[in-house]
């Protein structure tokens, strides 16, 4: 059995671009894919991202998608042998090592999707749809309840932000405070980079981070949350006066499961269970109201 986060989002139509339309939007992609293969990837600036239909939806149904990243030549890994050290992958062409993600996309706004420690960001398909479809969608993670109070609590009062980022051109919008701060700490040419920002351990303990930088960082999570891959704050809460954390990361919405693998694949979940699982998760979360108790960083954040 394969461990599993199901990690919840709400989806949104990009501002100043057509309404997203998903069921719309993977029927023209499966037809597209049918009649020309290529169809299903997107390579630019070495990344390889490929996209398969499952499942268009439609109704109340869920589209299904299966979201791929690809290693091209230059960044396959390579296998080891005690005996004879390391050696080449055998793979032919036309075929790439790959980490899977799959996708449920709900009519209602929501939308969900298998993590394991290699899976691809929804950023990937979000990239995908632009340059494939000229479809745009921002996805939107879901914190809980208790991670917003405690951000709350610290308010002005933050000694630290620990940062993890992808390169702004995969945004779906324009992204402020990103744009000017890649450049400065990673130059033009990598792909993602981590940063932290903080008085430092040893600093002084009443001194916190300045309150526009603070509104900058804020604002980053609230505009940018489909391109950052990490973010810890950390900072004294009013209320009980100690130095707390909060990984926005992982205070997502998500529930944990374990799914079957595939006979032929061990590293694989059969995907049928994986939809399985990823429709009974939102099925039990709309019954229980768990949705309606959750907030966007964008509801965090609030200038």
């Amino acid at each position: 059995m394969l461990k599993r986060k199901l990690v919840f989002y709400r989806w949104a139509s990009v501002a100043g671009r057509d309404e997203f339309d998903p069921a719309a939007v993977a029927g023209r992609l499966a037809q597209e894919i049918s009649t020309n293969r290529d169809h299903q990837m997107v390579k630019k600036d070495g990344v390889i991202t490929a996209v398969e239909v499952v499942d268009s939806g439609g109704g109340r149904e869920p589209v299904k998608f299966r979201v791929l990243a690809l290693r091209g030549e230059e960044d396959r890994p390579f296998k080891w042998d005690p005996a004879a050290s390391i050696g080449p992958l055998s793979l032919l062409a036309n075929e790439y090592p790959a980490d899977a993600t799959h996708v449920a996309i709900w009519p209602d706004g929501y939308c969900a999707h298998d993590m394991g420690r290699h899976s691809p960001r929804l950023s990937r398909l979000s990239f995908f749809l632009r340059q494939r479809m000229l479809s745009y969608v921002q996805f939107e993670p879901l914190y809980n309840e208790d991670a917003f109070r405690r951000l709350e609590e610290m308010a002005g009062q933050f000694r630290s932000f620990d940062l993890a980022m992808t390169k702004p051109e995969y945004a779906t919008r324009d992204r402020g405070t990103f744009e000017k701060l890649w450049p400065a700490v990673a130059g033009e040419e990598l792909p993602s980079v981590r940063v932290s920002l903080g008085m430092g351990r040893y600093g002084p303990k009443n001194r916190y981070i300045d309150q526009d930088l603070e509104d900058e960082l804020l604002d980053l999570a609230a505009n940018a949350s489909d391109l950052l891959t990490g973010m810890v704050v950390r900072g004294r809460n009013k209320r009980s006066g100690r130095v707390e954390q909060v990984n926005l990361l992982t205070e997502r919405l998500n529930t944990e499961v374990e799914l079957p693998h595939r006979t032929d694949i061990p590293s694989a979940p059969r995907v049928e269970s994986v939809f399985h699982e990823l429709d009974q998760a939102y099925k039990d979360f709309k019954q229980r109201g768990v949705f309606e108790t959750t907030s966007t960083a964008e509801l965090m954040h609030k200038p």
